[in-house]
């Protein structure tokens, strides 16, 4: 009797093992996998360039200047003129599309007072519930946005970040706002319209 059992399971397996065979590829696909590959550079690796700092000077004139291809006369002098952005300010931020039809009506968001002395007082609702005191600078060719124009830089402004006073072609001034990177370079934001009363 253990013989003919033997026989029978022995039967029962060989002709279980195709079934299951076929049955685990019916449900399971196989994988296919490729061998590990490293991209290749062409160049030799280099480390960058250390570049020293470029120092803070004081500018007090305005720079001359120094288009590419245009003529220097054809730049509106009020984008230049940084006296005509000294004194007081009051700040509007101008109206939003919500979508859906709707529409945040404009606000007025507080004031920026730009003392000829080199000191600034800016009060911004939506930034700081107190005034920030500080001092400002001319800014440095270029560095607002790399456009050509004079802008005054409020140092140390709400949100312990540059901000800056700034012409725009068409004759609207604009409040702007730094958004530093490790660099020291910034991207310069819109935040609101300036006007004066």
């Amino acid at each position: 009797m253990t013989r003919r059992l033997g026989s029978i399971l022995l039967a029962l397996l060989v002709a279980a093992v195709p079934a299951a065979a076929w049955g685990a590829e019916v449900w399971s696909e196989p994988v296919q996998t490729k061998a590990w590959s490293e991209p290749e550079y062409t160049e030799p690796w280099s480390e960058p360039e250390e570049v020293e700092p470029w120092t803070e000077g004081e500018y007090t004139d305005r720079w001359e200047v120094e288009l590419y291809g245009e003529e220097a006369g054809g730049i509106d002098p009020f984008l230049l003129d940084y006296e005509n952005l000294v004194g007081v300010w009051r700040i509007w931020l101008p109206s939003i599309p919500l979508g859906g039809g709707q529409v945040q009506q404009g606000e007025d968001q507080g004031m920026v007072v730009v003392r000829s002395d080199g000191h600034y007082v800016l009060f911004h609702r939506a930034w700081s519930a107190e005034p920030v005191a500080g001092t400002w600078r001319l800014s440095y060719p270029r560095e607002i946005n790399d456009e050509v124009m004079q802008a005054i830089v409020l140092e140390n402004g709400p949100g312990g970040t540059h901000w800056a006073v700034a012409p725009e072609p068409g004759g609207k001034v604009r409040l702007l706002w730094a958004m530093q990177w490790d660099d020291g370079s910034a991207l310069w934001i819109f935040d609101s319209e300036l006007y004066r009363e």
